[in-house]
């Protein structure tokens, strides 16, 4: 049983460390003028949700199966258990987010 509570949170913090990186991945735009649009959808939210349905929704039906959503979170899973034994560690962890910061300072054409 604490082994599904831990994979469970496992999954949520992986989850959210996804929503992050596609939020915090995003060009930084000006915060939308307080009463002047008539959309309250803020742009920057919904290019990380469009981002995240390019990642899970594979069959692009336009929602997410739980198939999709496990199939994704076990991709994300793999991507963090770098030795491959079954379970995360927060040196593991440090080292992906250390990764992709060095990416993503790459692609925006900065050194580390």
């Amino acid at each position: 049983m604490a082994r599904w509570k831990t994979i469970a949170m496992l999954a949520v913090i992986i989850l959210v460390g996804v929503c992050c990186s596609y939020v915090f991945a995003q060009p930084k735009q000006p915060p939308p003028s307080p009463g002047g649009e008539a959309s309250e959808l803020d742009p920057r939210k919904e290019h990380a949700i469009d981002m995240m349905f390019r990642e899970m929704d594979t069959d692009h039906d336009g929602k997410i199966s739980k198939k999709e959503w496990m199939a994704f979170q076990e991709k994300q899973f793999k991507r963090f258990d770098k030795n491959g034994d079954g379970f995360i560690t927060k040196d593991e962890v440090r080292a992906d987010w250390k990764e992709r910061m060095k990416e993503e300072q790459e692609r925006r054409g900065k050194t580390p």
